[in-house]
């Protein structure tokens, strides 16, 4: 008989779920977080036009995703696309506007910092995951 006691009560005992986290409406971004990131964007498009150099152009929209991904997490590929679109931006401005010329592979190296973009945004996803799990663990 203390076995069927023990088992009933390992059947109703309560069991904790793993439920995703609310998400309130103060938790909402702010078009003021979107204009940063644009305009972080519109600089790397202007750092990549004036210095004439693709590895400091990914640097920045990396470094400027990472920042964006990891101050918001929710949701990365916004960081990511609104920080890289400003490149392929000011090299378009620059080339149909100004009217000074592009070579090929200016316009190529302008779309493949979209991978510099994905690496920061989703870096800094997974970093703010990482900080919110390992130094701000709550007790269980």
């Amino acid at each position: 008989m203390p076995s069927a006691l023990l088992h009933s009560a390992i059947l109703h005992s309560p069991v904790q779920t793993a439920l995703p986290p609310q998400h309130t409406s103060t938790s909402r971004t702010s078009l003021v977080v979107y204009a940063i990131a644009i305009l972080l964007g519109l600089f790397s498009g202007w750092v990549n036009q004036t210095v004439g150099d693709a590895l400091l152009t990914s640097l920045c929209v990396l470094a400027f995703t990472m920042m964006l991904g990891v101050w918001k997490s929710r949701q990365p590929w916004r960081w990511v696309l609104l920080v890289w679109v400003g490149v392929p931006l000011v090299l378009a401005y620059y080339h149909f506007i100004v009217k000074w010329p592009h070579d090929r592979g200016q316009v190529y190296g302008a779309f493949v910092q979209l991978l510099a973009a994905s690496a920061g945004g989703f870096g800094g996803h997974f970093m703010r995951q990482m900080i919110d799990h390992v130094f701000l663990k709550k007790e269980d």
